[in-house]
């Protein structure tokens, strides 16, 4: 794994088996009874005569499969291999409850191997009894019906192998969670709940999202029907007319405002979960309008008095998109969400998603009651500004909660969407503080907001992402709280202060930025002295000669943090490194996005003399020993969990 790639981490058809047939996992399954008291001990589906297998792609389309070999968690075993067109893994407790999780993953941007990948919440379920299967898919594209189908014959291969589910459930992320949304309606032979996370809404709600960038896009940049009609390449209309425009402030201000209008409406974090997206829905929305597949507008827009232009203007210079209706057709084929759910389905939006806005929660909201199943669904939403940007602790509770209901019939808590104003959601469902929250600004008074200009050899350069670590007392803490661009060798980056993060940024500290060249991490060659007033403006220097900068050399961990029934560590709470006594590496459990976990340097002893090379590295969370251990190795990089004894 590339140093980049770990750094970014951080910002089938079989035969089933006969329902009369002898099978003692299936029987296994049959006497095991949920986590849930009081519930029955296996689903009414159970004793149906299994339903028809289903028909898959047989071979892979234009992809090759990730070899899907994957160790078990302790107390677990894993069937993994290949099923159809697709890679499959299977892990299954010792102790299984007879339940099963079936999880679909996010479009894969068209990347040349296809991957099955675990859940977030993997440990959870596993500590909790229940077993899990993902499915690769035989593609990478957008192919959320597709995504559907092959999870469903995973399902009937899990049937023929380890017997039937007590009860199964299914889940999903981004477009997992539009796939979570069509399950819930096509396959209520097989599963009892669905949890869709940040799924879109349907097929032409999902493809406008790409599409409204352009057209809004355009019309800030003042790009005319004729002009558009006239082009030759989208991408070079993007990056040669559209993009340039976006540079003016102020047009760029009025760009978020009608996308914010657009999509939802105001909201919290609305503006910079367009900021986080931005660049991916340029490519995005590029490829969609080149390739003629975006959704035909049958209405004019409305926008609101917050978009800063009215609607009768708008809709007068607002281009027009060509759309090929038979690619269109044969793209989107069995992508569609009606709203006629068969099951109970959870979802879960954060406010200020810049991929899946969220008025795809409205829209799905509105499909699921015209349909008459109103009752079926219960939806949540975080306040956060990412896409999928809630812990995998916030995912946990919501699984928890469809359970509660499916198995228990307690319909759980969700939040109204059936409203105008967004702006005044309540925190019921955040299991995690948010940067930036209101009730996080004391704290947010203590971060550095460094600014200015950024040169590489010399020039000025553009990079996708500059961070920073902190120097304070021998040791280095990463501290950025996003990762920003740097653009024409302008950037701007907030640094975490310690008093949202042990280890970073107070008076006397230092602050190194890094950023990445050709896949190479490279330091800037000086510290910048922690600002006492909040803010700096200055000038950073990269060297390509002197990659580590003003670095010293570390060993970088990156994990989550569990305690030992299997439950997380609040954030907040204190992780350090050791070798021998001596303090090496200190940091704190942050969430951000689906990770909730510790981002740790430990550090040579070119630093702190007793922090040796090759020596065990022991943690430590809020005083507590952990199990796990590691080896101090300057340069390298792990992904480490950690367990509190």
């Amino acid at each position: 794994m590339t140093a980049q790639r770990w750094w970014c981490l951080l910002i089938a058809s079989l035969l089933a088996v006969p329902a009369c047939s002898s099978n003692p996992a299936r029987d296994r399954a049959a006497a095991t009874t949920t986590t849930v008291a009081g519930s029955p001990a296996r689903s009414p589906l159970f004793d149906l005569p299994l339903p028809p297998p289903v028909s898959v792609r047989q071979d892979p389309e234009g992809v090759a499969l990730a070899d899907p070999a994957f160790e078990p968690l302790p107390g677990a075993r894993a069937d993994f291999g290949t099923l159809a067109g697709a890679a499959y893994q299977i892990e299954i407790p010792d102790a299984w409850n007879g339940s099963l999780v079936l999880w679909m993953h996010g479009f894969e941007e068209f990347a040349p191997e296809a991957k099955a990948t675990p859940p977030d919440f993997r440990r959870y379920l596993i500590s909790h009894g229940f077993a899990w299967g993902a499915s690769s898919f035989s593609s990478t594209s957008l192919i959320p019906g597709r995504s559907a189908d092959e999870t469903a014959a995973l399902w009937d291969y899990f049937v023929r192998e380890h017997g039937r589910p007590s009860w199964t459930y299914a889940a999903g992320l981004s477009m997992g969670g539009w796939s979570a949304h069509i399950t819930a309606e096509r396959y209520g032979d097989r599963f009892n709940g669905a949890l869709g996370l940040c799924g879109a809404a349907g097929t032409t709600p999902g493809l406008w999202v790409s599409a409204e960038l352009l057209v809004v896009g355009a019309f800030v940049a003042g790009v005319t029907q004729s002009e558009f009609d006239a082009t030759q390449s989208i991408e070079d209309l993007i990056e040669q007319r559209i993009q340039p425009a976006l540079d003016d402030p102020a047009k760029h201000m009025l760009f978020e405002n009608i996308m914010i209008d657009l999509t939802g409406g105001p909201r919290a974090f609305a503006r910079e979960g367009l900021h986080l997206e931005e660049e991916t829905n340029w490519r995005r929305a590029g490829v969609l309008v080149a390739a003629q597949l975006a959704p035909q507008r049958d209405e004019p827009y409305e926008l609101g008095l917050d978009a800063g232009v009215t609607s009768e203007e708008f809709n007068r210079n607002a281009i027009e998109l060509p759309t090929n209706d038979a690619a269109f057709s044969a793209f989107s084929e069995g992508m569609d969400v009606s709203g006629d759910v068969q099951m109970p389905l959870v979802t879960l939006h954060t406010t200020g998603d810049g991929q899946v806005p969220i008025e795809q929660a409205q829209i799905l909201r509105e499909r699921v009651h015209t349909a008459g199943r109103g009752s079926r669904l219960v939806q949540r939403v975080i306040e956060d500004p990412g896409h999928c940007g809630f812990t995998t602790s916030e995912q946990e509770a919501a699984f928890a909660a469809l359970v509660e209901w499916v198995e228990g019939g307690d319909e759980p808590a969700g939040t109204d969407l059936d409203v105008d104003d967004l702006t005044s959601l309540d925190q019921t469902f955040e299991l995690a503080p948010r940067p930036g929250a209101a009730d996080d600004q004391d704290a947010a008074k203590a971060r550095a907001v460094v600014s200015g200009s950024a040169r590489l050899d010399g020039d000025a350069f553009d990079a996708r992402w500059i961070g920073a670590v902190v120097l304070d007392d021998q040791l280095v803490t990463p501290c950025q709280y996003t990762l920003p661009p740097v653009d024409g060798g302008q950037f701007e980056i907030t640094v975490y202060g310690e008093r949202e993060s042990a280890g970073c940024g107070r008076p006397g500290a230092g602050i190194l930025l890094w950023t990445f060249v050709d896949d190479e991490k490279l330091f800037t060659t000086e510290a910048i002295p922690w600002p006492d007033d909040g803010t700096a403006d200055v000038t950073v220097d990269f060297a390509t000669s002197e990659p580590a900068g003003a670095a010293p050399a570390t060993t970088d961990f990156s994990g989550e943090v569990y305690r030992s029934d299997g439950e997380r560590a609040p954030t907040g709470s204190l992780v350090e490194a050791y070798v021998d006594d001596t303090l090496c590496g200190v940091a704190s459990i942050r969430g951000s996005g689906s990770f909730i976990g510790y981002i740790l340097s430990v550090v040579g002893p070119d630093s702190v003399p007793g922090c040796r090379s090759g020596e065990p590295v022991t943690f430590r969370v809020d005083g507590a020993r952990v199990v796990e251990s590691a080896t101090n190795s300057p340069g390298a990089s792990a992904h480490l969990d950690l367990t509190v004894t």
